[in-house]
């Protein structure tokens, strides 16, 4: 393995690390929050941390495919005919990742935007309804979908994993 490809490497595993740390923080944060605060004053702090959390979870996302896409270009060419052998759990980690990325978009575009710039649905100018009710149900749709792509990306990390030692 060349320099280039361990430091490819060592970047991706960080971005990795980044990424489900985040997720797992947030989603505990949320959690910790919804119990100690007010309604009103939990959807305020959590929009307010969301302006940074997202540009940040896209960030480390963008990072892992772009170093993911990099290294199997490499891994491809140096294992020739060979790169076969990494068909399943080589498809298993990138159906993962595809299914983590609509997670992620709909994370960001669909609730996240609707919370932060307060417009309604298709961004159609629609204010977001003033009660509490309707920012908390964001709010929970937004935690579920947070965990969820938790979940699938421990499931791509163990396919990374696998991709190494194989099943």
């Amino acid at each position: 393995m060349s320099n280039t490809y361990f430091w490819l490497l060592y970047v991706h595993i960080l971005a990795a690390c980044l990424y489900e740390g985040a997720l797992v923080f947030f989603w505990l944060l949320m959690g910790h929050l919804r119990r100690r605060l007010e309604p009103e004053e939990y959807a305020g702090e959590i929009v307010s941390i969301l302006r940074f959390y997202h540009p940040f979870v896209l960030i480390c996302m963008g990072v892992l495919i772009m170093t993911g896409a990099w290294y199997l270009t490499g891994l491809k060419m140096a294992m020739g005919p060979a790169f076969g052998k990494l068909f399943v759990p080589l498809g298993l980690k990138l159906l993962t990742v595809f299914l983590m990325m609509m997670g992620i978009s709909f994370q960001f575009f669909a609730v996240g935007l609707r919370l932060t710039r307060g417009t309604g649905p298709a961004g159609n100018g629609r204010p977001l309804g003033d009660t509490t009710e309707e920012r908390m149900k964001l709010l929970k749709t937004l935690e579920h979908v947070n965990l969820g792509n938790a979940v699938l990306a421990l499931f791509a990390i163990f396919f990374g994993l696998a991709l190494n030692k194989g099943f």
